[in-house]
């Protein structure tokens, strides 16, 4: 992007900023881009969603590798698909459910592999082939979940990324988290669906309503008072407070204050505001969701027989943790999670982890990876 070097702060509020606008994900990507290249230059960024239960990709945008030449139109699913065998089918360095797991999660190749980045499958069948040696990755987590994961990469006739270009991604990371879940919630409003879809209410400058879902529809009469007469040309209040709010809120204010949990005659509802125009006109959106209890498992596994215990563990085998570390998360002895595992194992006719993720992942995540399965506002794929 064309213009002046920008400094770290500029840059987080604009990122910040574009992030209110629940842009389209490609969209958003792109204007994320252009704002991080005013301070780091790099060939190409290639950005991913991730399911924030699993940390599985969800989906991923290779178009920048394209138009750099980096890949062809014909060579980036391959490369794709030795990616993800990079990610979940062996032992790589700087995969993004480690990057995920860590106080900093962000990270060169070079430095992860200690100046041999040869050590590293992607590096040997992906990047090195395609002339990238020089590659920086990061997760992008926000509250304890990823939302996406992004790679970022410079040709071998440039320098290497710098302590300071790791500052400089580290400093968004948790923005561009909250901006892909923005994203995915109010992308999941537009296109409706099933009962349990959001809705969506857009106010205009005078917080008069432009545009109602159904499942809105649904939804508004239940956040009215039960002594007031409810009526779709008169917002309730808590949705008018939190439209207030999202329009005078300062440039650089973060993300977290955007989610409202207001009691009603259907249970909790969140609602969560957002600037589709930017701040000029004054127009609001609004997503509306039901609040429900975390799944217990996000896992989809094809295996008959397995129980919820299991399926739990399965998706933290797929994120990542170790035994000792499942232990940890639910509370149980080291002995119960691996006589779980060897059950899970059985069950579903593997001998390790590695096989455990290639039969969950490419028998059910790859095809809807592959087939750009719509997310649904938890950020996994869309049932």
């Amino acid at each position: 992007m064309p213009g002046a070097r920008w400094d770290l702060d500029r840059m987080a509020t604009d990122v910040a900023g574009v992030g209110r606008r629940a842009l389209p994900r490609a969209a958003y990507f792109a204007e994320v881009a252009a704002r991080f290249r005013r301070v780091v230059d790099c060939e190409a960024m290639c950005w991913h969603t991730l399911d924030p239960m699993t940390r599985l990709m969800t989906s991923d945008a290779p178009q920048e590798l394209v138009s750099a030449g980096v890949f062809t139109a014909e060579s980036a699913p391959q490369a794709g698909a030795a990616v993800v065998a990079s990610e979940y089918l062996g032992q790589d360095f700087n995969t993004f459910a480690s990057l995920a797991g860590r106080r900093l999660p962000v990270a060169t190749l070079t430095e992860a592999t200690g100046h041999r980045p040869e050590r590293s499958a992607r590096y040997r069948d992906v990047l090195s082939p395609a002339g990238i040696p020089f590659e920086m990755r990061a997760a992008l987590v926000t509250r304890g979940r990823a939302w996406g994961a992004v790679h970022v990469a410079r040709r071998e006739d440039t320098r290497d990324f710098t302590r300071e270009d790791v500052d400089a991604l580290a400093r968004i990371t948790a923005t561009v988290a909250e901006g892909i879940r923005t994203s995915v919630r109010f992308d999941a409003a537009r296109r409706g669906g099933d009962g349990g879809a959001p809705g969506m209410v857009v106010l205009d400058a005078s917080d008069h309503v432009e545009l109602i879902t159904p499942a809105a529809r649904e939804m508004l009469p239940a956040l009215h008072h039960p002594a007031m007469k409810s009526s779709e040309e008169t917002p309730p209040t808590a949705v008018v407070a939190v439209a207030g709010f999202a329009r005078h809120r300062l440039p650089d204010a973060s993300h977290h204050g955007d989610g409202v949990a207001v009691p009603s005659t259907l249970g909790w509802i969140t609602l969560h505001a957002s600037l589709p125009d930017g701040p000029a006109t004054g127009r609001v959106a609004i997503v509306m969701e039901r609040t429900t209890s975390p799944q217990a498992t996000a896992v989809r596994l094809e295996a008959h027989g397995v129980t919820a215990r299991e399926r739990e563990i399965a998706g933290l085998l797929a994120a990542g943790l170790s035994n000792p570390e499942i232990a940890q998360k639910l509370v149980l002895s080291p002995y119960t999670v691996q006589d779980h595992v060897k059950s899970l194992y059985e069950k579903t006719s593997v001998s390790s982890r590695q096989e455990l993720i290639a039969r969950v992942f490419l028998d059910d995540y790859l095809p809807n990876l592959a087939g750009e399965t719509p997310l649904g506002a938890d950020g996994a794929f869309a049932p």
